[in-house]
């Protein structure tokens, strides 16, 4: 019986460095004037100002794990073959043309990690001829991961796996 494991290559949304250091000064200014700055002292259009960046930044802190990621193909991977479509490419791989696959875990998706609809988790598959595919990856549920731990530990793929756990997992 062939065990297969199915999932998304997604591209998540990735902010710029700048933007995200302008608007994390610009959300402690806005939490002191809020919360700390004398109330009698405050003006007006200043503290909605600041109260309409705090409410903001509670959304890029908080809100992140709700917005989805954008697919952009699909990975199945199996006891004999490794199949994906990404970009409009169809691409077989099968065991015997593998050198090496390599999985970067993050951890699955839940309430209590990064993200519900699956954390990113990074798959690199390097084929004999040295052609080297890099995708981003998301592991919905625990069930999800036990399948593709399944696979990845089965006989098959002795010698070509490797693993590096990452983050909160």
């Amino acid at each position: 019986m062939t065990t297969e494991f199915e999932t998304e290559i997604v591209k998540t949304k990735e902010f710029n460095k700048i933007f995200m250091i302008v608007f994390g000064i610009f959300y402690l200014i806005s939490t002191f004037y809020v919360f700390l700055y004398d109330k009698e002292n405050q003006n007006v259009y200043l503290k909605y100002l600041a109260l309409a960046i705090y409410i903001s930044g509670i959304y890029f802190l908080l809100g992140q794990s709700f917005i989805k990621p954008k697919q952009i193909g699909k990975l199945k991977i199996s006891t004999d073959r490794i199949e994906f479509n990404q970009n409009n490419e169809n691409k077989n791989i099968a065991l015997n043309e593998l050198e090496n696959i390599y999985l970067k875990y993050m951890d699955y998706g839940s309430w209590t990690t990064h993200s519900i609809f699956g954390n990113k988790n990074y798959l690199v598959i390097t084929e004999k001829s040295g052609k080297k595919f890099d995708f981003e990856i998301l592991i919905r549920n625990r069930n999800s991961k036990n399948d593709l731990k399944k696979i990845l530990n089965s006989p098959e793929y002795y010698e070509k796996f490797d693993l590096m756990k990452g983050g909160n997992s």
